[in-house]
């Protein structure tokens, strides 16, 4: 911690605006609270200031005084809860527009505790992750308290920011997390008779012979709830953890004091009318909090809406962001203590003028010197700050680029447009190019017969795998639709062997249907895809109106491969007579026929790709 001032006015502003949005008025919370009446003209613009700071002990009086006003059991939980749908975090608000989903959002945790408070770190353990066995998104965080702030003070920060933590799902219209504490720091002697909370229950926890024992009000007895046991660690990605895992502790004399770290586990359940004091599994004195947080996974189409920070490079992009942020941050607290310095010259040289009046002259030049000196350090910190902005608008249209190349492109073509400086913004233009269509064969049956989250978890895994190698072979995504695909080769990167790498596509892609048969065949589907290729001149470029536009392929030669994907039979690779010519050095194939397609006016000449 190392400051007096260690919680951002942003909390204060959470718990303001909630209170509001609850009775209609917050100014009780503040009367009575001192606050820099030279810098502001109330106590709650001071404290709902989000680039001011102010001391533990103001934003607990501020965090108590809501809980009596609004009369909630559940208030502080509640209350961080409330940041989500109020949006009530101020400018750092904007962030949430930049995450592609929940998981992005638990990822910055750490970045934002640092914003929030100065009295804890927080990191990830294990990263957001698809759970197979809880068909969840499950994720492990871990929060430490600082050496110098006491934890057994803060029990009502904890319940505030699992609310917080547990909303952020809810932004993308998810259910909200599950956040289980499986330990925590807290003393249960020092928590339980001393918190405000727990003072009125008397319920005088007491650890005796490595046994802790409670009054239960509701039995009217003193029962036994915990042990004294040794924390067991974890591997996690190469990094020692304790995750909760405990063996008990050794006959006496067996070991020596302090040799294994400990903690004391609840084995039984303490409730007091409906409030749940105690959970059994629980583990207090712990060397940090361990939080496990199960989410559901955002349904694939909401993916694509918000597909920043997908990829290494959109990651690193905001980073650097966020980095930026900080620099922002740090220039604002020397332009604060700047400030603090001037005032403290004012003073001391008021003070001198009233003792000393003949050395007034040489304490104007002095002042007047130490003026000069402000104001160029003034001009130095807003020519910085301008600087910064500059850079922050420059990653955000470097972001927006990114996602409308990231769209349609695989990472490294994507790259490459950026790095030439190109957009997707050129007007309409004719190009030789192969068009690539695809579809799974039987799907409408399969969607009669499961569940809509059955059916997301098959196509988002098969779209998953196929846009991999969309990628590999350097396609260009054109549209997903339902199960099928549109991809197209030669553009907006020229790339001459276009024809090849569509063939090339097609097999991998029949290739991999196989390893995906078994969990298909598990929901009564036997997997099987057909595809449809041609080559030749078609018109591609944004086709659309100035609210919605795609960039696309049209064209006569699109028809002819659509009309190919629907003629081929399971399993089945057709091509025309052009890409056949193009391709018939890297695959092996066999003639098909002519045939009359619907739409085409003239018989087309298909051959049909043989592979193992």
């Amino acid at each position: 911690m190392g400051r007096v001032d260690c919680i951002s006015n942003r909390n204060i502003k959470i718990i303001s605006a909630y209170v509001e949005s609850l009775l209609g008025d917050a100014e009780t919370l503040f009367e009575g609270l001192p606050f820099l009446k030279d810098r502001y003209a109330s106590a709650k613009e001071c404290f709902t200031n989000e680039d001011e700071w102010t001391s533990f002990e103001i934003f607990r009086e501020v965090f108590r005084r809501a809980r009596q006003l609004v009369g909630d059991p559940d208030f502080y939980f509640n209350c961080g809860a409330s940041s989500a749908k109020l949006h009530s975090w101020g400018r750092f608000g904007y962030f949430e527009k930049l995450f592609s989903g929940p998981s992005d959002g638990i990822r910055r945790l750490p970045f934002f505790n640092k914003n929030f408070n100065d009295t804890k770190d927080i990191d990830l353990i294990e990263d957001p992750t698809y759970d197979r066995k809880l068909r969840k998104i499950r994720s492990i965080i871990r929060i430490k308290s600082h050496e110098d702030h006491d934890i057994n003070r803060d029990y009502i920060g904890d319940p505030y920011l699992r609310g917080i933590i547990s909303f952020i799902p809810t932004l993308w219209g998810l259910p909200r997390a599950s956040v289980i504490q499986i330990m925590n720091e807290y003393d249960p002697e020092i928590l339980f008779n001393e918190e405000e909370e727990f003072i009125s229950l008397h319920l005088n926890a007491r650890m005796e012979d490595g046994e802790l024992t409670i009054y239960s009000p509701d039995e009217r007895q003193r029962k036994l709830v915990g042990r004294k046991v040794i924390l067991e660690p974890d591997i996690v990605e190469g990094r020692s953890f304790f995750l909760g895992r405990v063996s008990e502790l050794p006959a006496e004399g067996n070991m020596h004091a302090g040799e294994e770290p400990t903690g004391i586990l609840i084995t039984d359940a303490l409730l007091v009318g409906s409030r749940v004091i105690l959970t059994p599994g629980e583990i207090f004195n712990a060397p940090y909090f361990i939080l496990v947080i199960t989410f559901e996974e955002a349904a694939f189409f909401k993916k694509l809406l918000r597909p920043l920070f997908v990829s290494r490079q959109g990651g690193e992009a905001a980073y650097g962001m966020i980095e930026t942020i900080n620099q922002l941050r740090e220039a604002m607290g020397a332009k604060n203590e700047a400030y603090k310095d001037l005032k403290g010259v004012h003073r001391d040289l008021s003070e001198a003028k009233e003792e000393i009046d003949n050395y007034a002259r040489n304490l104007e030049v002095m002042v007047e010197m130490r003026t000069r000196e402000l104001s160029k350090a003034k001009e130095d910190l807003e020519r910085l700050n301008n600087d910064l902005s500059k850079k922050v608008q420059d990653q955000v249209e470097e972001l927006r680029r990114y996602h409308e190349l990231r769209r349609y492109l695989s990472p490294n073509i994507a790259e490459r447009i950026l790095s030439e400086g190109s957009d997707l913004s050129a007007i309409s233009h004719r190009k030789f190019m192969t068009v690539f269509f695809s579809d799974i064969r039987g799907f409408s049956d399969l969607t009669d017969s499961l569940e809509p989250e059955e059916i997301s978890l098959l196509l988002n895994q098969y779209l998953s795998e196929m846009t991999g190698l969309i990628h590999k072979h350097e396609g260009t995504l054109d549209k997903i639709i339902g199960d099928g695909l549109m991809v197209f080769f030669g553009d907006p990167v020229l790339i001459q062997d276009h024809a090849q790498r569509a063939v090339l596509l097609a097999v991998d892609m029949q290739q991999t249907i196989s390893h995906l048969k078994d969990e298909w065949s598990f929901y009564g589907h036997d997997l099987s895809i057909g595809i449809g290729i041609n080559t030749g001149y078609m018109t591609v470029g944004n086709v659309g109106s100035d609210f919605h536009r795609d960039y696309t392929v049209i064209g006569n030669q699109v028809n002819v491969a659509a009309r190919l994907e629907s003629m081929a039979q399971q399993g089945e690779i057709l091509v025309s007579q052009r890409t056949y010519s193009k391709a018939k050095d890297i695959a092996d194939f066999e003639c098909a026929g002519t045939f009359n397609l619907k739409g085409i006016h003239s018989p087309v000449a298909v051959y049909r790709v043989v592979y193992g």
